[in-house]
């Protein structure tokens, strides 16, 4: 291989970001010429080291020494060695963006919504040494296309990550905000690889009809409705469930939708056990809250004997008429079978069914 006296991209054109040129031989003495919007990085086995910016350079031990060092340490001694060149363009570019992502799930039925979005991002490069770490020795790049493919994925990829944190009710009603914030988080992940973003603008997001009557209260409820006629339906197929659907169906037949939506609601929460510490939802079943960890079990309740009022286990005086509440009160009764301790007066354990003595 021989000696490489000069080293300069001459053939960079508009679109071009980058130019490899690999298995150089040079020597101390040849010359590197790195033009006004350019930088020249010297890489050597999947390491990007010293930075030449615009200028004509002699390369001496003195202006590559973190080369230089490496060399030594390999044992290379002499005026020539072994690397590699990459020019890097410090000029704006621009890539267009566009797909589909998923909102978060929404709403107790866990809608997600497929969203279209496009648009196009202003960037440049910012670090030249950790941009070609990243993309020449980490992700093995090895032309302009290379990378600026990357980049482009790179960019959808982040929106679809950024979309699915958000749920359809925030992107509906606040979707500059929103996208706003997706343009934040794209620029901080590009710094990490050496990039800065100029500007990220969404040219349009296309939300499907039915997500935007989803955020409506009635939207919400026509789509439960729907889903029940398809539950209705899958029963219908099923073996045994022909009467379980027909009997959904006459349900349906006989009220209006609005009011089939709130019976589900209340079917639903019906089926549900509401933490009494933060409020979290819990399968019925249940012993201790998915989200706090606090038991589920009833909380002990003391009716006054003058008025009737339930008061929580504990007190003294009825928060209703103010009689004593003291001389209600009797030892939690423990379950035999699980132990589990249960208000005064209670039959049957509230934990595991068992009768209490």
């Amino acid at each position: 291989m021989p000696i490489i006296e000069r080293v300069a991209w001459d053939t960079a054109g508009p679109e071009d970001i980058a130019y490899r040129f690999p298995n150089l031989k040079l020597k101390y003495g040849s010359q590197v010429i790195v033009k006004e919007n350019q930088w020249a990085v010297f890489f050597r086995d999947g390491k990007a080291y010293d930075v030449f910016g615009p200028g004509r350079h002699t390369i001496t031990s003195n202006n590559i020494p973190l080369l230089t060092g490496v060399l030594k340490a390999l044992g290379i001694i002499g005026d020539i060695f072994d690397c590699e060149v990459i020019f890097i363009s410090n000029s704006q570019f621009r890539a267009n963006f566009g797909g589909k992502a998923y909102s978060a799930p929404s709403g107790d039925i866990k809608y997600q919504a497929e969203l279209g979005f496009y648009g196009y991002t202003l960037y440049k490069v910012d670090d030249p040494k950790l941009f070609v770490t990243e993309f020449f020795g980490n992700r093995n790049a090895s032309t302009s296309k290379d990378v600026e493919d990357y980049i482009r994925g790179f960019i959808n990829e982040r929106i679809i990550d950024e979309f699915a944190h958000w749920d359809i009710f925030t992107l509906v009603k606040n979707v500059d905000e929103t996208t706003d914030k997706v343009a934040l988080k794209i620029s901080d992940e590009a710094a990490r690889v050496g990039l800065k973003i100029i500007d990220c603008v969404f040219e349009g997001i296309n939300v499907p009809e039915e997500a935007r009557r989803f955020v409506s209260g009635m939207g919400a409820q026509a789509m439960m409705m729907q889903y029940m006629k398809e539950t209705a339906a899958e029963l219908k197929g099923s073996e045994g469930g022909g009467a379980a659907a027909a009997g959904l169906g006459a349900g349906m037949g006989l009220t209006m939708p609005y009011i089939m939506a709130q019976q589900m609601q209340q079917a639903q929460a019906q089926q549900l056990v509401i933490c009494s510490k933060c409020g979290a939802k819990n399968p019925v079943g249940a012993k201790y809250c998915g989200n706090c960890g606090i038991g589920l079990a009833p909380e002990a309740k003391v009716v006054c004997q003058k008025c009737g009022a339930e008061n929580p286990a504990g007190m003294k005086f009825c928060g209703n008429c103010g009689t004593p509440l003291a001389q209600q009160t009797k030892t939690e009764v423990v379950c035999p079978k699980c132990n589990a301790k249960n208000p005064p007066r209670t039959k049957f354990c509230g934990n595991c069914g068992e009768k209490l003595p």
